[in-house]
């Protein structure tokens, strides 16, 4: 005969405790595989909460796919399209090279040139190494990031070379005046990119730190390569993606349009953070040699 409470009797239940926190007790149980939650573990979204595994698990699934497709092509493709069309025109008719390329002395009142300058190549062969490399490096990134966060960093880190371009400025002067054109900036926060990913997953990163000091170390010797931009771009890009990284990972007390809203923020902070880093620097040029 089982033990059954009588009529009017109470029985205490043994308080149910956190698997992962045993000695504090659940406040929640998750909604998918109902193990309970303690005040520290519990993630909360628009309907009920859930555990850190479910929602771990869940993003991992998410990484898998694109966040969205325009037109049935992602990103990378978009990038890649508009590059290859704009750079081949730009061959064409220099006016619209000389228009998009980076020029440091021209950077205040002509910002724009600090991204455009991904659009633009100095010839075929610059275009289409750098095309492939985006081709190859570019979809995993934006397989992970997912679209939003992946164009953020391309971006970010365009321009973030062209800063490094400018302030080389205060080392050599002459420099104020030169053309720089090219996606390498961008294409190196890429590669950055792929390295805190790595790092952030507990991965072997030895490959991707050979290949990036390969391509540093190539920009250094080979004259006619702005090295400025590849370092400035994989400075940006590395900073870039650890804040995005650390925006998405789940947390306590955050549902995920929380968070989405708090990367949309950032990402403007980040841009306007570039933008005002060009004045700044332009400023402190003008200072030097005023």
């Amino acid at each position: 005969m089982t033990d059954q409470p009588r009529y009017g009797e109470r029985r205490s239940q043994p308080a149910v405790s956190c698997p992962r926190h045993p000695n504090l007790p659940a406040v929640s149980t998750c909604k998918r595989c109902g193990r309970g939650t303690c005040s520290d573990c519990t993630i909360y979204t628009e309907v009920g909460s859930i555990c850190p595994e479910c929602a771990n698990s869940s993003t991992r699934a998410r990484s898998l796919k694109p966040s969205y497709r325009l037109q049935g092509k992602n990103v990378t493709t978009w990038i890649l399209g508009v590059t290859i069309a704009v750079s081949l025109l730009a061959t064409v008719y220099k006016p619209l090279q000389a228009w998009l390329m980076y020029v440091p002395a021209w950077s205040t009142h002509e910002p724009w040139r600090l991204l455009t300058v991904a659009l633009v190549h100095g010839g075929l062969l610059h275009l289409g190494l750098n095309m492939l490399t985006l081709y190859i490096v570019g979809n995993p990134v934006e397989q992970i990031l997912g679209a939003g966060r992946y164009l953020v960093l391309y971006a970010a880190s365009a321009m973030g070379g062209s800063l490094f371009v400018l302030a080389w400025g205060f080392v050599d002067p002459s420099s104020l005046m030169g053309a720089t054109v090219g996606a390498s900036g961008a294409l190196f926060g890429l590669f950055a990119a792929i390295f805190v990913l790595q790092k952030a997953s507990g991965a072997d990163t030895t490959s991707i730190v050979i290949l990036l000091a390969v391509n540093l170390a190539y920009g250094f010797v080979v004259s006619g390569i702005s090295w400025q931009g590849h370092l400035g771009g994989l400075i940006t890009g590395a900073l870039v993606t650890w804040i995005l990284v650390r925006l998405a990972k789940p947390q306590p007390g955050k549902t995920q349009k929380s968070q989405t809203t708090a990367t949309v923020w950032a990402s403007v902070g980040i841009f306007v953070a570039l933008l005002a880093l060009n004045y700044g620097i332009y400023w402190g040029l003008s200072q030097f040699y005023g």
